[in-house]
């Protein structure tokens, strides 16, 4: 079994070519995707992109690095402790939520979508962060905040006009939830010593487009915040596939194995195993079922006494 080992972000200082670039908060459009911080008296507000493409039209894997905000302004929030989610919608009330991981490799159940009329009253609340967050911008309350991203008061100190921060948003009377019309909860928060755990962590996004009754979310992918305050987006990950076992029976040999919901995986056979050549040079025996990860069997038909299997995912 073929795994790839992908770094991850060194510094927040600079724009990858890769990267993702920031819209601004007042040309908001329907379907930017907001990524919001929040930690003590500090909230911060970040426009992540124009649009939904990016990271929807990625292929399976991409990581993207989101680069919308400083490690300066993530500073005024502080990265432990701090809690903090990603979400948008469309115009026609589907939404777009993170949802926590609770274990590092393991994705998160999914959200349940909604009707249309349900969702909207989560859009109402999300859409209540943009003219907080410009107000904010407005009376320069912060010196380190830009058109991009704003620093706000957590509690909303000042009194806003048609918005609320993000936490108000969020919480509302309810304490969470947006207000208690959310199916879920969007935000996921680092231990005390995150800077120092050496751990990165993850949330899935998800897309609940509206039904007549429930449904689950789609997975789209997972971001991932790590200790320097980095964050990346991995668009549509493919499982680690596994052979779960082999057997055989006269020159039949029947592999069970398990694949994942994304990317292209190949069962490849050899007899012989020679020193310095890679697995992903086997002999292809066939490309394997994904779009689950359920187990299933193929049958090699083959006369050699020795048979070597490996799964390779791209």
């Amino acid at each position: 079994m073929l795994n790839k080992k992908v770094g991850l972000i060194a510094l927040l200082t600079s724009v990858a070519a890769s990267g993702v670039w920031a819209g601004t908060l007042a040309n908001y459009a329907v379907g930017d995707v907001l990524l919001c911080f929040r930690n003590g008296d500090n909230d911060m507000v970040v426009d992540v992109e124009q649009s939904l493409s990016t990271l929807t039209n990625a292929t399976p894997n991409q990581r993207i690095s989101i680069t919308g905000y400083t490690g300066t302004q993530l500073g005024e929030v502080g990265i432990n402790g701090v809690s903090w989610s990603a979400f948008t919608w469309l115009s026609d009330n589907t939404l777009f939520v993170t949802k926590a991981r609770t274990s590092l490799d393991e994705q998160a159940r999914p959200c349940l979508a909604q009707s249309s009329s349900v969702q909207a009253n989560t859009v109402g609340r999300m859409a209540l962060i943009l003219p907080g967050a410009l107000e904010e911008l407005d009376l320069a309350i912060n010196i380190n905040s830009t058109a991009t991203t704003v620093i706000e008061e957590d509690s909303s100190a000042i009194n806003y006009t048609d918005g609320y921060s993000y936490h108000n948003a969020l919480a509302g009377a309810y304490g969470g939830q947006f207000n208690g019309t959310f199916v879920g909860d969007p935000e996921n928060t680092t231990l005390n010593n995150f800077t120092t755990s050496g751990k990165v962590v993850r949330s899935d996004f998800y897309q609940m487009t509206p039904t007549g009754s429930y449904a689950l979310g789609k997975w789209l992918g997972y971001f991932e915040l790590s200790p320097d305050g980095a964050m990346t987006y991995v668009a549509y990950p493919s499982t680690t596939p596994a052979i779960a076992s082999i057997t055989c029976s006269g020159g039949s040999i029947t592999v069970t194995y398990t694949t994942g919901l994304y990317g292209t995986y190949t069962l490849r056979g050899t007899n012989s195993l020679t020193f310095g050549t890679a697995m992903t040079n086997w002999p292809v025996i066939t490309t394997l079922i994904s779009g689950d990860t359920a187990p299933h069997t193929i049958t090699d038909t083959t006369a050699d006494d020795i048979k070597f299997y490996t799964i390779t995912a791209q």
